[in-house]
């Protein structure tokens, strides 16, 4: 149970700054995307990257507790944000799938 709550812990943690990432237009042109990220998918873009992010809180104090758990948090949100950096550096058309699926949602 521990190590699958670790792994959601990390895949919100870097979804979420994906998203976050993919709001703005030079990361949503360079992931695939037309050359300005659709004025109505910021929004919901945002909101569900912050949201992600909280969950990701949420699920480190559930799996460590509020001690040890921030603690993780911390240090996932350190390490989702380093991940999506280099996604967007050096294999953005990584996440060209998620733009695609969004495109397709909007």
């Amino acid at each position: 149970m521990e190590p699958a709550l670790l792994l959601a812990l990390s895949l919100a943690c870097y979804v979420g700054f994906a998203l976050l990432a993919l709001s703005q237009d030079r990361h949503w042109e360079r992931a695939g995307g037309a050359r300005d990220c659709p004025a109505r998918l910021v929004v919901p873009l945002r909101l569900g990257g912050y949201l992600l992010l909280l969950a990701s809180l949420g699920l480190a104090l559930w799996r460590d507790g509020p001690s040890f758990g921030s603690l993780v948090w911390a240090t996932m949100l350190s390490v989702g944000a380093i991940a999506v950096t280099c996604t967007l550096t050096w294999r953005a058309h990584w996440l060209r799938p998620l733009v695609r699926t969004l495109q397709g949602i909007a």
